[in-house]
């Protein structure tokens, strides 16, 4: 391949990864997403490894929790039970993960939790990851003045996002140079 041909198909490479760019870094931001969720709710640590603590033993009215169950069977235990129920027992009528805290009740955050901005400025892009309802942001806000920035990435999921965007891109160079 001569000199010509080379820097033509450097071009064309480039001008293709430039045009895919928006698009991979919205699947980037998917990917990080996707991350955090099955390391918060499965292994219930943030970014440095640690874990979010317990579910709330503090006893509140069981009123608190009124058209809050996510089954009817779980809200009849609430109202024949003690008048005062503690977040951790109310999680236990719920059939849900009484340990380690892993940010899920619903699901309704994690299902809403994704990019929420797209910004572009000259050659980059930059997404934004987040609540994308007013339910979900609100949820997280609530939690970061206690345990922090749920959605931030840890350093190998870091890695494990860097590692594929390389592929995919090294994919797009090899289809013009090979």
């Amino acid at each position: 391949m001569g000199f010509l041909a080379f820097a033509t198909r450097i071009k064309l490479a480039a001008e293709a990864i430039n045009a895919q760019r928006e698009n991979e870094s919205i699947l980037i931001g998917r990917e990080t997403v996707a991350l955090i969720r099955n390391r918060v709710q499965n292994d219930k640590t943030n970014a440095e490894g640690q874990p979010f603590g317990q579910y709330s033993r503090a006893l509140v009215p069981q009123w608190f929790f009124y058209n809050k169950a996510l089954s009817l069977g779980a809200d009849r235990k609430l109202h024949t039970g003690n008048w005062f129920v503690s977040y951790e027992e109310f999680r236990d009528m719920n059939n849900l993960n009484t340990g380690d805290i892993n940010f899920t009740f619903s699901g309704d955050m994690w299902r809403n939790t994704g990019v929420t901005n797209v910004k572009n400025e000259g050659n980059s892009t930059t997404v934004t990851i987040g609540g994308q309802t007013t339910r979900a942001q609100n949820i997280q806000e609530w939690q970061e003045p206690r345990y922090g920035n749920i959605l931030e990435a840890n350093e190998e999921e870091k890695q494990m996002i860097y590692d594929a965007h390389t592929e995919r891109i090294n994919k797009i160079i090899n289809t013009y140079l090979t």
